[in-house]
């Protein structure tokens, strides 16, 4: 196998982080990898806000682990995710939706037809960029709620993020406490060859 195939293969979600600060020089290449992601059209209209403000993300962290159930009970509305790196999903004592990540991405696009299209691209990129240089990611969604509520909105206009982008999603950063997940094997059936 290629080992550029071979090292994709072996990126997994990681919510559980150390806390240590992601070095200046892997951050900077990990933001140039997100900054080469295809857009439509070419028109590499996104913005990456990176925040390394642990109060900030703590509370962003919560409104989205908030997000994500909306007041309903957890044990009635959550399915299981993983063993080895718990969700909130699975572990209801979990508050913070960003696992105390020491920096967090907030993706912003232009609204539109390919706007979640561009976004994933970037957070694709900078996910494989983070796992070849040892850093730890985890893509998050809920981000346009986190950010249509009151302080969500505050600190967008805090930032300069232009009014007409809209949040599309979040990578998490950091070095990964604890040992790597298990590698979970492919569903089969999942790649349909056609003919001419």
């Amino acid at each position: 196998m290629n080992p550029m195939i071979e090292k994709m293969t072996t990126r997994h979600a990681i919510r559980r982080f150390q806390n240590r600060q992601v070095e200046e020089e892997a951050l900077q290449d990990i933001l140039t990898a997100g900054l080469y992601a295809p857009s439509a059209g070419n028109n590499q209209y996104s913005r990456i806000v990176v925040c390394q403000d642990p109060d900030v993300n703590l509370k962003l962290g919560k409104l989205s682990r908030y997000m994500q159930f909306k007041g309903q009970n957890p044990a009635k509305t959550a399915r299981s995710i993983s063993a080895d790196q718990p969700s909130i999903q699975d572990d209801f004592t979990i508050l913070d939706g960003f696992y105390g990540a020491p920096t967090v991405l907030t993706i912003f696009t232009r609204p539109g037809q390919y706007a979640h299209d561009d976004a994933a691209m970037i957070a694709e990129n900078i996910m494989l960029a983070a796992h070849f240089l040892g850093v730890a990611s985890c893509y998050i969604g809920r981000t346009g709620e986190v950010f249509a509520t009151e302080y969500g909105m505050e600190k967008r206009r805090a930032w300069g993020v232009p009014e007409d982008m809209v949040p599309v999603c979040n990578v998490l950063l950091g070095y990964r406490e604890g040992p790597e997940p298990h590698a979970k094997p492919r569903k089969e059936g999942r790649i349909l060859r056609v003919g001419k």
